[in-house]
């Protein structure tokens, strides 16, 4: 692909997904825009409509907001990109306009979850995906994947055309000199991060920590995030039954949601990350544990392995007992909790949003 640097690129970014994303959805989008708006000679233009959007478990407007976003996606944001002298226009949720009125559009395929966990998604959204989304994403110019394992789990699928899709790296959420505040418990704490999903293993992580507190009762663990709209991909209800059957009413810590500064605080105060996820496209709390100088214990299945390198103890997601044997060993040894966090230290040297910001606006040079 002959790329010509001197083409005026007029950047349109659909960031109706800011509405409603919390986690790593969010992180991606704001952090991308903020790198983009600190880059010189970048004509950006962030698109939306005025129409909230629609939260709640009443089924009939659950499908109403299902169809209000495919007409903002394939009529709305178009028209809108548009009027507004866009030429490129980036969309980070996967789902691009088919009919693109002469406008270059790339799409962010940032996993395969879709066809691998079809059981997670509502049957309608996973109707409309492959009858409209997977067709537009394969007109799409641009085609952005974090990982060259995403890729590869994509194109098991479906035949994208492999030469479209370029593998950017993502990097640690920005936060921008936070006000750390104090010890939030005495007692030390493994942490994990993420919205209370099933592909978060965080049941087999409960599982683990009530091994740890049979040896080690002082440790407690600390669970951040929100339950998931969909009840496709809750696993709430089942983290909650294990706390109880487990009699970890008092050492698991349920924090919900967390604004960054005091996201930041808990980070700053843990004595270890652990991230057990049966599925990760990247895994962005691989990159956060390092900015916290935390030692990481991590899953070795998808993206997670590429993403830490050789700064992470990984262990076997799919038994508890390789997670809490992680734990303990963490617990016992100063020496690999340092060790781990040197190599951290050193890989996340690799990633940034900056970097990131300028690989996608250059492939778009490309198109």
């Amino acid at each position: 692909m002959q790329v010509n640097l001197n083409k005026s690129i007029v950047l349109g970014v659909d960031t109706r997904d800011l509405r409603i994303a919390q986690t790593g959805a969010r992180t991606y989008l704001t952090e991308l825009i903020h790198a983009w708006q600190q880059m010189p000679g970048v004509q950006l233009v962030l698109l939306d409509n005025a129409r909230g959007v629609y939260r709640g478990k009443n089924k009939g407007l659950k499908l109403l907001e299902h169809l209000r976003f495919f007409w903002w996606k394939q009529v709305q944001l178009p028209l809108l990109a548009r009027r507004k002298g866009v030429t490129h226009l980036f969309c980070s949720d996967f789902f691009v306009p088919y009919f693109k009125m002469g406008l270059k559009t790339i799409a962010v395929l940032h996993d395969a979850f879709f066809w691998e966990s079809p059981a997670h998604y509502h049957p309608l959204w996973l109707k409309l995906f492959h009858l409209l989304g997977v067709p537009a994403a394969k007109k799409a110019d641009l085609l952005i994947v974090p990982t060259e394992t995403a890729k590869n789990s994509i194109l098991v699928y479906e035949n994208f055309d492999a030469n479209k899709m370029k593998v950017v790296w993502e990097a640690a959420k920005s936060f921008h000199q936070p006000n750390i505040g104090p010890r939030p418990f005495e007692a030390p704490y493994f942490l994990h991060v993420g919205v209370l999903e099933k592909r978060k293993n965080i049941v087999s992580l409960v599982e683990a920590f009530a091994q740890l507190h049979k040896v080690y009762p002082n440790y407690k663990l600390v669970l951040v995030g929100n339950t998931p709209v969909k009840l496709q991909l809750n696993d709430a209800p089942a983290i909650e039954q294990a706390i109880m059957a487990f009699g970890l009413q008092d050492a698991v810590v349920r924090l919900g949601y967390l604004e960054a500064d005091a996201l930041a605080t808990i980070y700053s105060h843990a004595f270890a990350y652990c991230l057990p996820s049966l599925n990760e496209g990247f895994g962005l709390p691989v990159l956060e544990a390092f900015h916290f100088k935390l030692p990481l214990i991590c899953a070795n299945t998808s993206a997670l392995p590429e993403v830490a390198g050789d700064a992470a103890l990984f262990v076997d997601p799919y038994n508890s007992n390789s997670i809490a044997a992680a734990m303990i060993d963490l617990v016992e040894s100063p020496s690999l909790v340092n060790q781990l966090v040197e190599k951290g230290q050193a890989r996340q040297l690799h990633f940034s949003w900056q970097k990131a910001a300028q690989e996608i606006h250059d492939l778009m040079q490309g198109c």
